[in-house]
């Protein structure tokens, strides 16, 4: 819990303006609004389907960079993306 305690010869703005300050610097709004709404999770079969859609694209991507055509560090072109995605569907 936050709290402020008004410091001598302090105006009441003053002292308003410190305690939104914390208030923003604590996250409590964020975090309350982040679960202002429930948001289901994903169910077994979904999380199963998209882990093994993730480590077919990631050996694709491998293969594209042995092949020599996408450097390991970088992102993907979106070409390359697009190829692999129709492969895994």
């Amino acid at each position: 819990m936050i709290e402020v305690r008004k410091k001598e010869k302090e105006s009441v703005e003053s002292m308003i303006r410190r305690f939104t300050r914390r208030v923003q610097k604590s996250q409590v709004l964020s975090d309350v609004r982040s679960r202002r709404f429930l948001v289901k999770g994903k169910s077994k079969l979904k999380q199963r389907v998209a882990a093994i859609k993730k480590v077919e694209f990631l050996s694709e991507k491998d293969k594209l960079v042995k092949l020599g055509k996408v450097k390991s560090n970088e992102r993907l072109p979106n070409k390359y993306k697009l190829k692999i995605k129709a492969k895994i569907k």
